[in-house]
């Protein structure tokens, strides 16, 4: 079974048979609208030449006649005198045998000084004194010559006509020389004109060669008007004489035509037919919309079905795609959610080492100590002891930097201006960055507060200002940057470790080496690091996504290969007053002189016998308990204890948060002090740690516990 094509391909396809639909129609009907056109002025064109031969041929009988009727006149009258003619009623009838004979109007005698001396209409002639014409002459070789006029009104009729004559040549006794005429009726010339023509598109004129117009249908009016030199028929019959054709407007109406013409014999006259180009084309147009009659439906039609299928192909693509980006979401979410539940598991167990290395701290922390405060083996025991003691607060800072990342650490929020922190930082980042690096400070002076632990913020970013600096080997510039954002929901869809929201936001970009993408989906994972051994602990960057997840914001990192990294610090924005919530400072202190009870719980051996010697040392009586049931025990047998000093997280039914509640209701006055390894976040999700418990962190130090204790005792007092 044959794959069926992907959906994006079958709506190109039906979008490329819906453009066929219209283009190919449209490029079959300008093609055949061409050639029809093309066609249709050929057709034209030997139409007018075919009707220009078939009134060539009578055009030129009708002179051939007129040219043999005045022959025929003229024998008549050879030897004759002329006076005697001109009053003869048989010469009258003689001349009455042409009568009805096609094209001929009338015939005749004119003698010079006398005008019409006989004529075949009428008997007796009356005296017309008769203007001579323009005459064109007709060589006939030993003949005598024959000579066309122009077209006139008539002697005896109101209608032009034009005639052709030859002369009389008198006898001996006579001493003028009149002439013979034969004038031509126009009416017959446009009544056979009729009978193969069309006269209302098209023209018929009969024309000499000067341009004289000797008969017109229609347009009988403009008989008698001459052509000018420059008329398209003149240029034409000087170019080819004889015969020819030309397209263009008439000179005496203006109309566009298609004109064919051909010279009537030897005679100085021609016959032209001209066809109207509006009727070629209006018979074109009505032949193309035959054409668009039977054709326009059926692509119509076509296009309909074309863009129907289109249509619900876009809306099947349509659906396609948004299942495509809700899956693509859908695992977006699926690879954030496998990220977090990955980092929480790590997180978790991070947590617990972090938790148990705080207790062991504990006690190394409070047994060294108790060794360099009491020496009992000399120096090299205070030597032994104090690199102990280093290595001790070496493992603090990395356990600080494990509760980060597991958001177990104990955060302690104020209100800062990020801007503030970075300015009086500055010294410090550039002294991580080297000499080689250049940093910029790019500030939005309008910056929102945010309320965040500033210890954390400045650790998160010296972190990533010693990232940017590992990334620029041969040097470079680090740019750190400030600004106010609103993440909206398009943007936390794509960028799931954000929430949508106001935000201040810390950039720190590098133009250094940047990250493969292969080791960028796991740089926020403790332990992972690209350094060589030694040289990194892999808690950096975890570090920072601790931080920033622990207060409520985000972080995200995009790089490139060669382009350096930028790293984007979201911190919660507020509106509160810069007012500092952090720790007072320990004052240093005198050894209390043993006027308080302490009662130290904690399920811890080692703890509980660490923390018993150092309240010890600092001057107070201590009691101990295993678990909360034992603290409650000793609560309920004596009132004189000042102090409730107990771990939060401990089997046994009881933790430290219900002892405490339980030994207030037992000893209104008792101050409790509580304290553990995790978040104060933390402890509040999971054990419900009330706000009016103070929580003093583990790995704690001796002159922290002291302050702690002596503040709660005097609060006592007062």
């Amino acid at each position: 079974m044959r794959d069926a094509p992907p959906a994006g391909g079958i709506t190109r396809a039906l979008r490329l048979l819906t453009v066929a639909v219209i283009v190919v129609p449209v490029v079959l009907l300008a093609t055949a609208a061409w050639v029809n056109y093309v066609a249709a002025f050929r057709d034209a064109r030997e139409r007018v030449d075919r009707a220009k031969d078939a009134i060539h041929e009578y055009a030129l009988k009708a002179f051939e006649s007129d040219e043999l009727i005045l022959d025929r006149i003229a024998e008549h009258v050879a030897g004759k005198n002329r006076a005697e003619l001109i009053g003869s009623e048989d010469f009258h009838r003689y001349l009455r045998q042409f009568e009805g004979k096609p094209q001929i109007s009338a015939v005749g005698l004119i003698i010079p000084g006398q005008g019409l001396a006989a004529s075949n209409p009428v008997f007796p002639v009356p005296t017309i004194n008769v203007g001579p014409p323009n005459y064109v002459p007709v060589d006939r070789g030993e003949k005598e010559p024959i000579y066309i006029g122009q077209a006139v009104t008539g002697t005896f009729t109101d209608a032009p006509q034009f005639s052709v004559v030859r002369l009389d040549r008198a006898s001996a006794q006579d001493a003028v020389t009149g002439l013979i005429f034969v004038s031509a009726k126009l009416s017959d010339f446009a009544g056979y004109y009729r009978t193969i023509i069309d006269l209302e598109n098209f023209l018929v004129t009969v024309i000499r060669t000067d341009g004289a117009v000797l008969a017109r249908a229609p347009g009988n009016e403009l008989v008698g008007k001459t052509l000018s030199i420059n008329s398209r028929f003149r240029q034409a019959i000087a170019r080819e004489p004889k015969s020819g054709g030309y397209d263009g407007a008439s000179e005496l109406d203006g109309i566009e035509r298609l004109f064919s013409y051909r010279q009537l014999g030897t005679y100085p006259v021609y016959v032209s037919v001209g066809l109207k180009r509006s009727a070629v084309i209006e018979g074109w147009a009505w032949l193309m919309a035959g054409h668009l009659a039977i054709g326009l439906p059926a692509t119509i039609g076509l296009f309909l079905l074309a863009w129907l299928a289109l249509r619900r192909s876009r809306a099947a693509d349509a659906a396609l795609a948004a299942v495509e980006v809700h899956s693509e979401r859908r695992e977006i979410a699926e690879a954030s959610l496998r990220h977090v539940q990955k980092m929480d598991i790590v997180g978790q167990l991070t947590g617990g080492i972090a938790h148990d290395f705080n207790n062991l701290l504990a006690v190394i922390t409070g047994n060294l100590e108790l060794i360099l405060r009491r020496p009992q083996d000399g120096a090299r025991v205070g030597r032994v002891a104090k690199a102990a003691f280093q290595a001790a607060e070496r493992g603090e800072r990395l356990v600080e930097q494990l509760l980060m990342f597991s958001r177990r650490r104990v955060m302690r929020p104020t209100t800062l201006d990020i801007n503030q922190v970075l300015l009086d930082f500055e010294t410090l980042m550039r002294h991580a960055a080297g000499p080689q690096i250049q940093l910029r400070l790019k500030l939005d002076t309008a910056l929102d507060h945010s309320n965040i632990d500033r210890a954390q913020l400045e650790a998160a970013i010296l972190n990533l200002v010693v990232n940017a600096r590992d990334a620029l080997p041969k040097g470079g510039r680090i740019t750190i940057r400030t600004a106010n954002v609103v993440i909206d929901q398009a943007y936390a869809d794509e960028n799931p470790e954000i929430t949508p929201g106001p935000y201040v936001i810390l950039w720190v970009r590098d133009n250094g080496i940047g990250i493969p993408p292969s080791v960028l989906p796991h740089v926020f994972e403790p332990f992972f690091t690209t350094k060589d051994v030694g040289k990194g602990s892999g808690l950096g960057l975890s570090q920072v996504y601790g931080f920033a997840t622990e207060c409520g914001g985000g972080v995200s990192i995009h790089s490139e290969p060669g382009r350096g990294a930028t790293v984007r610090l979201y911190l919660p924005r507020c509106t509160e007053s810069l007012v500092e919530h952090g720790e007072r400072p320990v004052k240093p202190h005198a050894l209390a002189n043993g006027g308080g009870t302490i009662l130290v719980v904690d399920d811890d051996d080692f703890v509980l016998e660490t923390a018993k010697e150092t309240v010890a040392d600092l001057g107070y009586r201590v009691l101990v308990a295993h678990n909360g049931q034992e603290a409650l025990q000793i609560l309920k047998g004596s009132d004189n204890i000042d102090v409730l000093f107990s771990d939060i997280v401990m089997p046994g039914g009881i933790n430290g948060i219900q002892l405490a509640e339980e030994a207030r209701r037992l000893q209104p006055a008792l101050k409790v002090l509580l304290t553990s390894g995790h978040s104060a976040a933390v402890l509040t999700d999971t054990h419900g740690l009330p706000k009016a418990f103070p929580v003093l962190g583990k790995p704690y130090r001796r002159d922290q516990l002291a302050a702690n204790i002596r503040e709660l005792i005097n609060d006592r007092a007062a």
